[in-house]
């Protein structure tokens, strides 16, 4: 059996992070959760994903901010800022 397909979720509602991981792995994704601008882009660098849903506002800083240094540990994914 192939490997679920990894996916990011960066939002500091537990919550909604929960809820978004329950879609993403009911439809076939492994959802990886994060709930700061610190605990996201460690876990971004901890490999590959499909895509990446970041928060605007976290409590550390702005979600569209992680994608620069993001970028630069080479991710190529798609990245949406919500």
């Amino acid at each position: 059996m192939p490997s679920a397909r990894r996916v990011l979720v960066v939002d500091d509602d537990e919550m909604l992070r929960a809820s978004l991981g329950v879609q993403f792995a009911a439809n076939g994704y492994a959802p990886v959760e994060a709930g700061s601008y610190e605990e996201g882009f460690a876990r971004g660098r901890e490999g590959l994903y499909e895509f990446m849903v970041l928060d605007v506002s976290l409590p550390d800083s702005v979600g569209r901010v992680l994608c620069r240094p993001t970028r630069g540990t080479g991710a190529t994914c798609p990245i949406a800022a919500r």
